[in-house]
């Protein structure tokens, strides 16, 4: 960040005129507390300080002062008593790690309670409040940090496809014109794994030029995380779908165009956007994956190359499938949602399993 400075870069130059022009922000503390700690400029390290003390129950934000410009604190601040501080939510989670870090307490036993909710959250798809989502990014940045504790090491094979996963349930409107926290939250996701295939995907789309945050809150956050010499890999080369079976999730859509059919489908809960009106009850194409609803009792399995792949879906969750191996019957078991992802060795028809 002091390179963005010296160099007078875009994002530096946005961020500096927030700071300059903008005392009203609901970010202030953040934001002086990020300027003091690139240019060790006193005077706005002291009016971070003030800030701090007459908003306490900013804990995310009085954290991050007191971690950037503590030297500047003339004594302790008491622990204060705030409503809602612990409602359950992934932001209070992170706020109580950033607060409890800054005041130099020992925060082992906290992120090991706290690990295994924050991942289940993550692994339930919990995408749709992007100030949820970069409060998790946060926390695993800041335990990885504070602990020396990597907590995606628990669930490697879900952490090294989520930046792909969050990129590809991104419907089209949002691939377009993300809204500055969702950016956030990518460039912050990205920040934990840069060397992964999947970050690598995620960073492609992030640091686009048309999606460079100019104005409002998110220039800082842009300042923060975003890292314009790491280039990424073209996103649109990305085959635009991704499925966890455990998890009984596929979502994808049909092209990288703005006006690409987009779906997504979770147990429970099926969704489309600027697809035709009868996708659910015909064969659809996301790039090289062909969806195919089950509606009758057999359904017949399309042709295909070993580049494409298949998956059945509509049938009851947990029910079982028989198909045929060469001349041996095999059974299988769809998962949550009803969808069963089709080996290359499965011929002519799938068919609801004989009770």
């Amino acid at each position: 960040m002091k390179r963005d400075r010296e160099r007078q870069t875009v994002r530096w130059a946005n961020f500096a005129e927030r700071v300059e022009s903008v005392p009203d922000s609901p970010e202030r503390g953040f934001e002086l507390a990020l300027f003091y700690a690139v240019t060790n400029d006193e005077a706005r390290g002291n009016e971070a300080v003030q800030w701090a003390k007459t908003h306490p129950c900013e804990r995310r934000q009085v954290a991050l002062i007191r971690d950037w410009a503590g030297t500047l604190f003339s004594q302790e601040s008491p622990k204060p008593s705030c409503p809602g501080a612990n409602d359950g939510s992934l932001a209070s989670m992170r706020d109580s790690l950033f607060w409890n870090a800054a005041s130099g307490e020992d925060t082992e036993a906290e992120v090991e309670g706290d690990k295994k909710v924050l991942a289940e959250k993550l692994r339930t798809g919990n995408f749709e409040d992007p100030g949820e989502l970069y409060a998790a990014f946060e926390y695993l940045s800041a335990a990885k940090t504070v602990e020396h504790t990597d907590l995606r090491e628990d669930d490697p094979r879900f952490f090294s496809s989520l930046p792909v996963e969050l990129l590809l349930s991104l419907k089209p409107k949002q691939v377009e014109h993300p809204d500055w926290q969702t950016h956030a939250a990518a460039l912050a996701l990205v920040s934990l794994d840069p060397n992964l295939d999947s970050s690598q995907f995620l960073q492609a789309w992030a640091i686009e030029d048309r999606q460079t945050v100019h104005e409002g809150e998110g220039v800082a956050y842009e300042f923060l995380w975003g890292d314009p010499y790491l280039p990424g890999v073209g996103y649109q080369n990305l085959d635009p779908w991704f499925y966890d079976e455990s998890r009984g999730t596929l979502v994808g859509r049909s092209d990288w165009m703005p006006s690409a059919c987009w779906i997504r489908i979770r147990p429970g809960k099926v969704e489309g956007e600027l697809c035709a009106s009868d996708w659910e009850t015909k064969n659809l194409v996301l790039g090289r994956l062909t969806l195919v609803p089950k509606l009758d009792a057999c359904v017949k399995l399309p042709h295909r190359d070993a580049t494409q792949s298949m998956i059945i879906w509509k049938a009851p969750p947990r029910s079982k499938l028989t198909y045929m191996d060469g001349k041996v019957q095999e059974t299988t078991t769809v998962d949550g949602a009803g969808m069963w992802r089709v080996p290359s060795n499965a011929t002519a028809q799938a068919c609801t399993a004989a009770p």
